[in-house]
C-alpha cells in the first residue's frame, strides 16, 4: 500500500490571522463592515443646518405670535383710554354748562329781588302818601289826639315794611321783609297792639298770627324772641279750651307752657281790672308759652304759607 503526500509548499497561503484566537474571526469581519458604513460629514452638516433652520423658524413664529398678542392688547387699551377720555370730556362739558346755567339763574334771581325791593318801596311810599292824605282830610272832623294816633300807626307800618328785621331773608318765595322757614313765611311786627288788633293786622297781610306746630318751628322762632320778651301768637282760650286761629288741632301740636302760676295770678288781676276773662297765648321769655289778657299790648308774629 502506498501513501500519497501532498506538496505543502504549493498550498494557498492562509489568510487567517495567526494571532486571533479561535472563534473571533466572524465578529471581526462584521466590525470591519460597520466601520466601512459610517455617515459622511456632508450628511452631518446638512442635518445640523436643518435643525438650526427649524429652531430659527420656531423662534420667529413665536416672536410673531407674541408680537401680535401685544399689539392686540395695546389696541384694546388705546380704545378703552379713548372711550374714557371721551366720557370725562363729556362730563366736564356737562358740568360747565350746568355752572353757566346756575350763574344765569342767579343773575335772574338777583334782578328779580332787586325789582321786588324797588316795587315794594314804591308801594309803601304810595301807601304812606294815601294815609297822610286821608289823615289830613279827616283833621277837620277828628280830634288832634286821634290824628296823632293814626300818624303814629302809619309810621309804625312803614317802619315794619321798609326796615325789615335782621332775621328776615331775601327769599323769592316770601315777600320782602318776611323770613322763610319750611312751607311758611314769618314777619315780626314790633308795634305793640292788643291780640285782636294783631290778629286783624296779620289777616290784612294775607296771613294769621303764628301757629307753632313742633319743636323745629319753635327753634326757628327763637330768633324773634330777641326783639321782645313777650310776643302774641295765634292761640286763644275759648270755652275753657285753647284753640289755634287757623283751626289746627291744639291737641296735635307740641306744648311749651312755662310755670302757669305766674300768668294765673296776673290773669286774675286783669280780670278784676277789665271785668272779662279773656286769655290769649303768647311766646314768653325762654321760648315758652305764656298767656295774658287779650287787651294787653304786645308785639306779634304773623305767618302765611309760601305762595
Amino acid at each position: 500500500m502506498s501513501v500519497e503526500y501532498r506538496n505543502f509548499q504549493n498550498l494557498p497561503e492562509d489568510t487567517k490571522p495567526t494571532n486571533s484566537p479561535p472563534g473571533t474571526w466572524p465578529l471581526q469581519g462584521i466590525l470591519m463592515d460597520r466601520q466601512t458604513a459610517r455617515p459622511s460629514s456632508a450628511l452631518i452638516c446638512f442635518l445640523s443646518s436643518l435643525c438650526t433652520a427649524l429652531l430659527f423658524i420656531i423662534i420667529i413664529l413665536f416672536t410673531i405670535f407674541t408680537r401680535q398678542g401685544v399689539n392686540q392688547m395695546e389696541q384694546n387699551m388705546e380704545v378703552k383710554l379713548r372711550n374714557l377720555s371721551l366720557g370725562v370730556q363729556s362730563r366736564v362739558e356737562g358740568l360747565s354748562q350746568l355752572g353757566s346755567q346756575m350763574m344765569d339763574r342767579m343773575k335772574v334771581m338777583q334782578n328779580f329781588l332787586n325789582g321786588i325791593k324797588e316795587s315794594k318801596v314804591m308801594n309803601n311810599v304810595e301807601e304812606i302818601e294815601s294815609l297822610v292824605i286821608r289823615i289830613v282830610s279827616d283833621e277837620v272832623a277828628g280830634s288832634l289826639s286821634n290824628d296823632n294816633q293814626r300818624i303814629l300807626a302809619a309810621l309804625g307800618q312803614l317802619a315794619d315794611q321798609i326796615f325789615k328785621p335782621n332775621i328776615s331773608s331775601a327769599d323769592p318765595l316770601c315777600d320782602w321783609g318776611w323770613a322763610h322757614h319750611g312751607s311758611s313765611c314769618y314777619l315780626l311786627i314790633k308795634r305793640a297792639q292788643p291780640w285782636s288788633s294783631a290778629k286783624k293786622d296779620c289777616e290784612d297781610r294775607k296771613g294769621h298770627l303764628v301757629v307753632i306746630n313742633d319743636e323745629e318751628e319753635m327753634g326757628f322762632l327763637r330768633t324773634f324772641s330777641q326783639f321782645s320778651w313777650r310776643l302774641w301768637i295765634g292761640l286763644k282760650e275759648e270755652d275753657s279750651a285753647w284753640k289755634w286761629v287757623d283751626g289746627t288741632s291744639y291737641d296735635k301740636t307740641s306744648k311749651f307752657w312755662r310755670n302757669i302760676e305766674i300768668d294765673y295770678w296776673y290773669s286774675i288781676w286783669m280780670h278784676k281790672k277789665h271785668g272779662t276773662w279773656e286769655e290769649c297765648g303768647l311766646l314768653a321769655e325762654g321760648n315758652q308759652f305764656g298767656h295774658s289778657h287779650c287787651s294787653n299790648d304786645f308785639p306779634y308774629i304773623c305767618e302765611k304759607k309760601v305762595s
